[in-house]
Formats: C-alpha cells, sequence, structure tokens
C-alpha cells in the first residue's frame, strides 16, 4: 500500500471521541496561528514552524526541521482540499503541542487531489507517544472534514477567529 493511502487509513478509523482521552481538546488547541504567511516551499515552511516551536519550548529549530522532513519523506501528510496535517515525534517536550499555519497562498505539498495546500496544522509530540498522536490526527481530520466548518475556516480573517473555529470544531467531537 502507498504510504499516503495508508496514513489516511490510518486517520480516517482512529476514534475521534474525546472522552477517550480528557487531554486531547487541549493538545488540539493550537498554541500559535500564523495567518497569511508568504513561504515558497515546504523546505521554507518548515524552518518557519520549527522556528517557531523552537522559540516557544526553548528548543533547537533544526532537530524539529529535520525530523518533519524525515516524516514527510515517508508519504505526504496532505489529506487533499488545500490541507495537510504534518507530524513528527521530537524531543524536549512532555505533552503533545500543535501549530496552525495557514498561507496566503498554497504551495506543492503532493496531495493526493494535487490542489496546493495552504492550511497546515503542525501535530509535535514527545518521542516516547506510542497513541496520542494517532487519535490527534484522526481527531483533527474529522473536525476538517465537516464542509461547514471548512468553509468558515476558510473566510476566517484572522488567527482569533480560526483559533474560535478550531475551539468550536474540537468541542464538537469531544463530547
Amino acid at each position: 500500500m502507498h504510504p499516503r493511502s495508508e496514513f489516511r487509513k490510518r486517520v480516517a478509523t482512529m476514534p475521534v471521541s474525546g472522552e477517550d482521552d480528557p487531554h486531547l481538546a487541549r493538545w488540539l488547541q493550537p498554541e500559535s496561528v500564523l495567518c497569511d504567511v508568504d513561504v515558497q516551499d515546504a523546505t521554507a515552511l518548515f524552518d518557519l514552524a520549527s522556528k517557531e516551536i523552537a522559540r516557544r519550548h526553548g528548543l533547537e529549530p533544526a532537530p524539529i526541521a529535520r525530523a518533519l522532513a524525515r516524516r514527510e519523506q515517508t508519504g505526504s501528510t496532505s489529506l487533499g482540499n488545500g490541507f495537510a496535517i504534518p507530524h513528527a515525534r521530537i524531543s524536549g517536550i512532555a505533552e503533545p503541542l500543535t501549530l496552525l499555519i495557514r498561507l496566503d497562498e498554497g504551495i506543492a505539498f503532493d496531495a493526493p487531489d494535487g490542489i496546493p495546500v495552504e492550511l497546515f496544522l503542525f501535530i509535535m509530540v514527545p518521542l516516547a507517544d506510542q497513541h496520542a498522536h494517532l487519535q490527534l490526527l484522526a481527531a483533527i481530520a474529522h473536525v476538517f472534514s465537516n464542509r461547514e466548518f471548512r468553509r468558515a475556516f476558510d473566510v476566517a480573517t484572522d488567527g482569533p477567529a480560526m483559533s474560535g473555529l478550531l475551539r468550536a470544531g474540537i468541542a464538537g467531537i469531544a463530547r
């Protein structure tokens, strides 16, 4: 099976109830939301994301960027429709964290539908994590597969609006 198909199949079959893990909603709420970011490719995007994560957690950005790039080499984390969930395990964090980035223009990201990706939810989990990241991936894929949610999200004008919509979407699955 192609790695991209395997990724989407695993995400689609994971449970998405917040009852499975009481921390799920908190972990999914992005620490930071960056809007209308101008990057030319995935390398520049991963560099930006790794610097933001490193800055917030007192880490070195290079290992974060390498972890993201390594994960992406195994298969695209794009789910299609301009959305991707880059994710990796990193050292130096005690629990999962997320970072949401919306680009001003989509970039090529090996999407299954060929549409340039403009919305990225980065999920970083501790090295020892064996389960939480799959739950997080499934939950966020569930939220973003809702057409009404996605339409509202796509027209949100700033970080606080996007964060509020995401909070509401996450609350819907945490019940």
